[in-house]
């Protein structure tokens, strides 16, 4: 059964890229996104959790103290902010296949920070719920070596960003990586939920200059 709600959960990730390849109306593009990999896989999440076919706590949702949440929340925002902006220069001369596509621009101001705001925020939620909670469940069931949780769950993950080129698959797997090791750590996701947040915000709002986490 574990296998089937896999199937629901995940699929729609890689199957939702193929919208960034031929859908060129934001519009389009946004309906897609947020029933596809945002109000789809929460349903499926809530109908497991109402249904008592998974506890809250399979998905990562489960409580921290105060200064553990903000610990977490902090170091993994910087972390992954910091491989973020400074990867792709690093693997920059590696072989691999460009960008098939990409999110068209939203061209109206208040979508866009609707988008960036509340879509964000969804994303860093669903997407920790999916590959960090559930992948975590599911991987336990056949292994407890965290090597190969983090490693399994940091390439899910990355695959996930297939169509923004071979570069976003592989730092995407490396922050993934390091959101699957703070959730070992603390068994609970709302401040990396959070901090994936933060990450994203970061690298497409404009708001806060990313020269200041230019290492390279």
């Amino acid at each position: 059964m574990h296998v089937l709600f896999l199937i629901l959960l995940v699929s729609p990730f890689y199957l939702n890229d193929f919208a960034s390849i031929f859908i060129k109306d934001w519009r389009v593009w946004l309906l897609i996104d947020y029933v596809a990999v945002k109000l789809f896989p929460l349903a499926v999440i809530l109908w497991l959790i109402r249904s008592r076919k998974m506890q809250p706590h399979e998905f990562g949702l489960t409580t921290q103290n105060r200064t553990s949440f903000l610990a977490v929340f902090l170091i993994v925002a910087l972390v992954g902010t910091v491989i973020d902006q400074n990867g792709y220069s690093l693997i920059a001369k590696l072989p691999g296949y460009s960008a098939l596509g990409g999110m068209p621009a939203i061209t109206i101001p208040a979508w866009d920070w609707i988008d960036l705001t509340l879509g964000l925020l969804l994303v860093g939620i669903v997407e920790e719920l999916i590959f960090r909670g559930f992948l975590h469940t599911f991987i336990r069931r056949y292994t407890e070596n965290s090597f190969a949780i983090v490693t399994i769950s940091s390439v899910a993950f990355g695959l996930i960003h297939w169509s923004l080129g071979m570069y976003a698959v592989l730092i995407t797997s490396v922050i993934g990586a390091v959101f699957m090791i703070a959730y070992l750590k603390t068994r609970s996701l709302p401040a990396i939920m959070l901090a994936h947040f933060a990450i994203n915000f970061i690298d497409f709002a404009g708001l806060i200059p990313k020269a200041i986490f230019k290492l390279v």
